[in-house]
């Protein structure tokens, strides 16, 4: 498979700029704004749980014989389920954000985790270009420590703490 390109490298890491302005603003700013901060950080962290797993629907559309006459692949049919999988969990965190506000950062935290085990297995099977699972540990684990940094904020500022 071939390397990723820079843009790729970029486009990656700058995603990540507005789960960190998001952290960075619930963080140090007054409590007064968190609850819309949290909704546009669990917002922004769906789509981008949405778009990791289109990273995989698109390896498996890649080939132009995507459906040969005796059906598809097992590895075809796996990259399709995680391509889709995610972005449902990810509107399942933001139902459950509606109910109670935690509850979706917590859907999301084991979605990325989820996502993380999962290209792990890929890559290591060959499956994903060379430098992919770096870069996605990096956006992975840096995005992890942003919904974790906000929900310690979040249990910090609770009545009773």
């Amino acid at each position: 498979m071939k390397r990723l390109p820079l843009l790729a490298i970029v486009t990656a890491l700058a995603s990540l700029l507005p789960l960190i302005g998001c952290t960075c603003a619930i963080v140090f700013l007054t409590p007064d704004y968190t609850p819309r901060l949290l909704t546009a950080a669990v917002g922004y962290g769906a789509v981008m749980l949405s778009f990791l797993g289109a990273v995989h629907w698109g390896l498996a559309l890649e080939r132009p014989d995507i459906i040969p006459a005796g059906g598809t692949t097992r590895l075809t049919n796996l990259r399709l389920t995680m391509g889709g999988l995610p972005a449902l969990v990810g509107w399942v965190g933001l139902c459950a954000a509606t109910v109670h506000e935690l509850a979706g950062l917590l859907i999301l935290i084991a979605g990325f985790a989820a996502t993380a085990v999962v290209e792990r297995m890929a890559w290591k099977r060959g499956a994903m270009p060379r430098g992919y699972m770096t870069l996605q540990w990096f956006v992975i684990c840096l995005g992890e420590v942003c919904f974790l940094a906000i929900l310690a904020a979040c249990l910090g500022m609770r009545p009773g703490n």
